[in-house]
C-alpha cells in the first residue's frame, strides 16, 4: 500500500509561547506561529509529539474555588478552547486547583490530546498542511497575575502526495 507522504527531514523543533493577562481573565486569548513550509512543492508537517511548560495555576484563596489554566495547540485559528472531536486540534492541557472550604487539591495536569513521553519518528499527531499553527489559552476569573504558556513541539518536514495535499489543505481551511 502507498503512503500518502515521504518524511524528508530529521525530527526539528517549532517553539511558542504566550502570556495569559489576568485582567483578561475568562477570554480567549491566541498567538500565530509560523511553521517553515514550502508549500508550492506540496510540503507538510508531520507533528511528533507537544511538550508543555507553563506558569504554575495558583488557588485565588477563594471558598470553593475552581482555578485552571487551558492551553491549546491547533492548525487553524480558533475563538475558544476546543474539544477533542475538532479535527485541527493537535494537543491540548489543562492545569486545575480546585478549592473547598478549607483545602485544596492540585496542581492537576489533564492531558486532552499530546504526547508527553519519549517520541518516536512512527509517532504521528498530526499532519500539518498550511503555514501556521496556533497556540490558544485561558484563564479562569481567579487568576491574580499574568500566566506564560509555552509549547514545543517536535515535527518532521513531509512530501505530501497531490490528493492527499489537496484533503488536508481544503480540511484545514474550511474549519
Amino acid at each position: 500500500m502507498a503512503k500518502a507522504y515521504k518524511i524528508t527531514s530529521d525530527p526539528f523543533f517549532v517553539n511558542g509561547n504566550l502570556t495569559l493577562e489576568a485582567a483578561n481573565a475568562g477570554t480567549f486569548e491566541q498567538t500565530q506561529i509560523s511553521l517553515p513550509l514550502d508549500s508550492l512543492n506540496q510540503e507538510g508537517i508531520l507533528v511528533h509529539a507537544v511538550y508543555w511548560t507553563s506558569s504554575d495555576v495558583t488557588f485565588g484563596g477563594n471558598v470553593n474555588a475552581y482555578s485552571r489554566i487551558q492551553m491549546q495547540l491547533t492548525s487553524t485559528s480558533k475563538t475558544n478552547m476546543v474539544g477533542a472531536n475538532d479535527a485541527n486540534l493537535i494537543a491540548r492541557r489543562e492545569l486545575v486547583v480546585v478549592g473547598g472550604a478549607a483545602e485544596f487539591s492540585g496542581p492537576h495536569v489533564i492531558d486532552l490530546v499530546g504526547e508527553e513521553g519519549p517520541y518516536s519518528e512512527d509517532d504521528n499527531l498530526m499532519i500539518i498542511a498550511t503555514d501556521d499553527c496556533f497556540l490558544g489559552g485561558l484563564l479562569t476569573a481567579n487568576q491574580t497575575a499574568d500566566k506564560n504558556i509555552q509549547f514545543r513541539m517536535v515535527c518532521s518536514r513531509i512530501k505530501l502526495e497531490s490528493a492527499a495535499y489537496a484533503a488536508l489543505v481544503t480540511n484545514e481551511l474550511s474549519s
